[in-house]
């Protein structure tokens, strides 16, 4: 035995030991009470209440005092503060029992169900105490705490799977889930969406502003703020506020305006039921207009092509610059001042009025003679009609569909009364029949052209090709005119070593040099299926007020 070793009286250990047992610094046991963040409103009294409730329990069990620990998380997922804290003191030994309410309010997720699990069989939790049962490290009482933990992770596994398939629904039906953006209310007797009568024109107005390229988007918040008088929807805790600039930026980039929904978990976009502020068409050019966040804005001046022209060699986005000369005359040219490593892109500057002169000589090359614009047009006549007529067909089809799929529905409901069908099946089916009804409306919502609808289109373009080179010519002191037209036929544009490279947009891409060296056989048969594939027709800019343009001895 060493020197110094000591035993102490029996009745002194007894009353030592005492002491360490009662003392607070011991291992003890904690009330855990949780409630969902999800859930406040019917929640509110939750926490207070199983607080309660386990003190009496605690009482009844002659635990004294225990602390008390309270948490307003989803126990969906790992990562809860104070549960985590608390599975770092069982560990540590400094917690030997927890009262909640439930099971599930421990746990309804994988994780922290082993981690519960895992400390009653390694002793290091030695109960988890319920007003309906203990559970403690035993392997029966194990095996019914896994069973309850099993279950409120079963539950949160199945709601995330139903709501899911319900948004899909829903979204397949072309409505969201979410609040609508600016523009548009919920209508909740109906559960779709309806257009604010007050913000809708207003916004549809921002749109307009910014395709006509001329407005910038510092001005259009001014103007939707101080002028239109636009405020944020108002609700029970927010809105009914100014615009900020980051709400423009996100009205011209969401898709909702164009009739599409986009699923916010996994981005899917959808095709929308709610009536479209914008065309597609008009989306994408309000896209290119702003280009990316970081491109160079325009300036004070008015430049008709800032924004459109990139560099063949970067990518970059020109930036337009004015420069006068000794002679007191004004040029502009379109530079790129990206950088490739260290070194500037180095590709040569584009003169606006280089780009303007090529500009009119391929529109003139888009002119249609009327001999060859009524032999089109006459021979489209005949194809369209037998076109319509299949599309008929087809949409005749379709309603067959869908009154079938009512009956089916009919059907269903009958054998559910009769106690046919169990309320599992019914409830799978009829959700796949009104799923069916949805799409199939859908489609015969859609209107359908007549052949003379698309011809009265065809003629337009023609009558646009053929005076789009003297309203550009003409146009040289309105830049938003040129800048309109230039959109209407060009994409894609690039500039390299002084000159640019783009391609026609459809159709005009089809009628070039149609009545000279192309064709007119080959330009009707790429135009009669563009006119019968394109769902969406880009309105062209109107140029009927040609006649009173003045014309300009400098114009190009």
């Amino acid at each position: 035995m060493s020197v110094g070793t000591h035993f102490l009286p029996l009745d002194e250990f007894r009353h030592v030991r005492h002491r360490y047992l009662t003392d607070s610094t011991m291992p003890s046991h904690v009330i855990y009470a949780r409630k969902s963040t999800e859930a406040d409103d019917r929640q509110i009294l939750s926490i207070d209440s199983q607080i309660q409730e386990l003190k009496f329990l605690a009482l009844r069990r002659g635990i004294q005092q225990p602390e008390v620990l309270t948490e307003a998380h989803s126990a969906k997922s790992p990562g809860r503060p104070v549960f985590g804290a608390l599975m770092k003191r069982i560990q540590r030994g400094e917690i030997v029992g927890v009262l909640c309410w439930k099971m599930d309010r421990l746990s309804r997720n994988h994780l922290d169900h082993g981690l519960i699990l895992q400390a009653l069989a390694d002793g290091k939790l030695q109960a988890v105490i319920t007003p309906q049962q203990t559970y403690t490290g035993d392997g029966n009482d194990r095996f019914m705490g896994n069973f309850e933990l099993g279950i409120a992770t079963k539950f949160i596994d199945d709601l995330r799977a139903n709501v899911k398939r319900g948004n899909r629904a829903r979204f397949q039906r072309g409505w969201p889930n979410y609040r609508p953006p600016l523009g548009y209310l919920e209508d909740h007797a109906t559960k779709t969406i309806i257009k604010d009568p007050v913000r809708f024109p207003l916004v549809r107005q921002m749109w307009d502003l910014i395709l006509s390229g001329a407005v910038r988007p510092s001005q259009i918040l001014k103007k939707a703020n101080d002028e239109f008088g636009l405020r944020t929807r108002k609700t029970a805790q927010k809105g009914g506020n100014p615009l900020q600039f980051q709400h423009v930026y996100k009205i011209f980039a969401n898709p909702f305006y164009k009739g599409f929904i986009r699923l916010r978990s996994s981005g899917e976009v959808y095709q929308g039921a709610h009536e479209p502020m914008i065309s597609p068409e008009e989306f994408e050019r309000a896209r290119e207009i702003l280009g990316h966040p970081g491109r160079p804005r325009p300036s004070k001046h008015e430049f008709p092509y800032a924004g459109m022209i990139r560099c063949s060699r970067c990518g970059g986005v020109l930036t337009p610059e004015q420069h006068t000369k000794p002679s007191g005359r004004v040029y502009t040219y379109y530079r790129c001042r990206a950088r490739v490593g260290k070194a500037a892109c180095g590709v040569r500057t584009l003169p606006e009025v280089t780009f303007e002169a090529q500009i009119l000589v391929d529109l003139r090359r888009l002119a249609v003679s009327a001999e060859g614009a009524e032999w089109i047009i006459d021979n489209l006549r005949g194809s369209l009609s037998q076109h319509v007529t299949q599309r008929q067909a087809a949409r005749e089809s379709l309603q067959r569909s869908f009154e079938g799929a009512h009956r089916e529905g009919e059907a269903l409901l009958t054998l559910r009364l009769r106690g046919q069908v169990d309320d599992e099946t019914f409830e799978r089916r009829r959700k796949e029949i009104l799923e069916r009804q949805a799409t199939l409306k859908l489609r015969l919502e859609q209107p359908e052209a007549r052949p003379e609808e698309l011809l009265d289109r065809l003629r337009e373009i023609f009558d646009f090709a053929n005076v789009a080179p003297l309203a550009f010519q003409r146009a040289s002191g309105d830049p938003v005119r040129r800048r309109r037209i230039v959109q209407a036929i060009a994409a894609n544009l690039r500039a390299e070593d002084r000159i640019a490279l783009y391609s026609a947009k459809k159709p005009f891409s089809f009628l070039h040099e149609s009545g000279k060296a192309r064709p007119w056989l080959a330009a009707l048969q790429d135009v009669r299926t563009w006119l019968l594939t394109t769902e969406y027709f880009e309105p062209l800019p109107d140029l009927s007020d040609i006649s009173t343009l003045p014309q300009d001895s400098h114009s190009v």
